[in-house]
């Protein structure tokens, strides 16, 4: 008798620790998702308060479950937009969230070997940090490009890592690698592989689809071809009407120099 009361004991301990961890499975995922819409309404409006608020919910999920190595490639993320929208104009803060942002995303290809979106991300954090600290390029640079090359081998036709790597090539000098006019070519085939790309797992990146044409558009600017740029803005601006950066800062540079002459 007294065998059958440990027997049903033991039996309902583990039945309520492996509906715990269920539990906990769930809410890792539940946080993704919350984190996933407060990083793109911190996107579109370059708010560090949804950064923050993404980040909060995310460092609960870093250490622990199936879902750590996701958590800390977005909490990567979040460093790097916090670094470009955020603090663009402060270099102190915005060194700082790079850094930070490396640390992130090293952690998710320590996790996951064959993360091709945690690689992009942290040679693009390496290429920005050699803009802030020039001859940090020394090491840097090699390590950017190593990165970069690793991720291209691992996901050639995903869209977020050829826009990463065209916005690399176009910030770097030809003498480099880079150059304008191949970052450019990289730009259009970036939005083409974004017209192909499915993504199944709604955990999974999916940022990039405006941002390509935004970059495209700047290229444009660039090449003083007006027209075009106004193009370009306004179909990151059909992807998606509330992204800050095109509606409120690109496109109404374009009607300023207008104007101007």
């Amino acid at each position: 008798m007294c065998n059958s009361k440990w027997k049903y004991f033991i039996i309902g301990f583990i039945f309520i620790a492996v509906s715990n961890g269920a539990g906990q499975s769930r809410t890792a995922v539940q946080a993704i998702m919350e984190a996933k819409s407060l990083i793109q309404q911190g996107s579109n409006s370059a708010s560090k308060d949804k950064f923050e608020q993404a980040y909060n919910i995310l460092t609960q999920f870093e250490s622990q479950g199936d879902q750590r190595g996701l958590a800390a490639y977005y909490l990567g993320y979040i460093n790097y937009q916090m670094a470009v929208a955020v603090y663009r104009m402060d270099k102190e803060k915005a060194s700082a969230s790079l850094d930070s942002a490396v640390v992130y995303l090293e952690k998710a290809i320590e996790i996951n070997n064959s993360d091709a979106e945690s690689r992009a991300l942290l040679a693009s954090c390496y290429g920005m940090q050699i803009a802030f600290s020039p001859l940090s390029g020394i090491w840097r640079g090699p390590k950017s490009s190593d990165q970069m090359s690793k991720a291209k081998e691992l996901a050639e036709e995903n869209p977020r890592v050829a826009l990463l790597g065209a916005i690399g090539a176009y910030n770097t000098p030809a003498l480099f690698g880079g150059g304008k006019d191949k970052g450019f070519e990289e730009m259009k085939k970036s939005a083409e592989l974004f017209k192909r790309w499915k993504t199944i797992d709604s955990l999974q990146p999916d940022w990039g689809k405006e941002q390509v044409y935004a970059w495209i558009g700047l290229a444009h600017l660039d090449r003083e071809e007006t027209i075009l740029a106004r193009k370009a803005f306004e179909k990151a601006l059909m992807i998606n009407p509330d992204y800050g950066w095109v509606k409120y800062v690109l496109l109404p540079k374009i009607t300023s120099d207008s104007n101007t002459h």
